[in-house]
């Protein structure tokens, strides 16, 4: 099955020591391909870096994880985006970012070969491709295209404040898709769900027509999965949190590679949702226990041994 991963990529630079900052590759869709592919499923990634030393320091590690990159284009236009990631005492994040002139943000439809979104099992993306007009639009397409193709389409709307004019243009632009139609699996943060309404519940009730498996993530008391009209709590394992960028990816990734195993949707039972959200949730967990986003992703078999 493929699971085709559209957006960002980029270089997270993690700030380790004092005004030291350390290199790794990232960017959640590519994180997301990148997990997928180390669990032993067939991922790809559509985006674009810059012709430079970031551009091939992400092509080379998404390629060693197993990600198909041939429809991640390389520009000598645009330099290759950059996120400065800074931690907290609790290995929390915050985020500076540059992007205005990123290669994600420029990628066109025209740049891209249709027949990989066309033959996607699961296709994914993020909210971070709608932050400018122009990347909004090739989304927007993608996504059409995805449906038209019967793709089954998974979504995770990351709410990162300084790339975006306003909360209320980013709250209006990230649940633009959910209300037409164009999401099947959505997956986001307690504190993103928090920003449009009091409760989960709250927010569940107005997207459960709209959506077949939605997603919460409590970091590190577990998540919650909406299914088929009901919701579980699903805990998770206790670890040393070192860094949780890319925690959240993982998590998909692991959701994302255990669903493409039984499509259509509709063929899972609750037990089995239910189950591939502890494997989901303990992947997210042992990322958690490394810096970096793609290099901190576990081996399927570690998830299995925490199973």
């Amino acid at each position: 099955m493929k699971v085709v991963c559209y957006g960002e990529v980029l270089i997270d630079f993690l700030n380790v020591k004092g005004n030291l900052f350390e290199a790794n590759p990232g960017g959640a869709p590519a994180n997301v391909a990148a997990a997928v592919a180390k669990f032993g499923g067939k991922s790809y990634l559509i985006s674009q870096v810059g012709n430079d030393i970031f551009g091939k320091m992400i092509i080379d590690s998404l390629s060693a994880c197993g990600v198909d990159i041939s429809n991640v284009k390389m520009t000598d236009e645009y330099f290759t985006t950059l996120a400065f990631v800074k931690l907290d005492s609790r290995g929390e994040r915050s985020f500076s970012f540059s992007r205005k002139y990123g290669a994600d943000v420029y990628l066109k439809v025209e740049d891209i070969d249709i027949n990989i979104v066309k033959s996607a099992d699961i296709f994914h993306f993020g909210s971070l491709s709608m932050t400018y007009e122009q990347n909004k639009r090739t989304t927007l397409e993608l996504l059409k295209i995805a449906r038209q193709s019967g793709s089954t389409i998974s979504y995770d709307p990351n709410y990162r404040s300084s790339l975006w004019e306003s909360q209320k243009k980013a709250l209006d632009t990230m649940i633009e898709p959910v209300e037409n139609g164009f999401v099947d699996i959505l997956k986001m943060s307690e504190e993103e769900v928090l920003l449009y309404e009091k409760d989960v519940n709250d927010f569940y009730n107005r997207i459960k027509d709209k959506v077949k498996i939605f997603l919460v993530t409590l970091g590190e008391k577990g998540s919650m999965v909406f299914f088929k009209g009901k919701s579980y709590f699903v805990d998770t394992i206790k670890v040393d949190v070192v860094d949780t960028t890319g925690c959240g990816d993982c998590f998909v990734g692991m959701v994302l590679h255990e669903i493409s195993k039984s499509l259509p949707i509709e063929n899972l039972s609750e037990d089995e949702i239910v189950n591939i959200v502890k494997k989901a949730n303990i992947a997210g967990a042992l990322c958690a226990t490394k810096k970096g986003a793609i290099p901190a992703i576990p081996e399927y078999n570690q998830v299995l041994e925490r199973l």
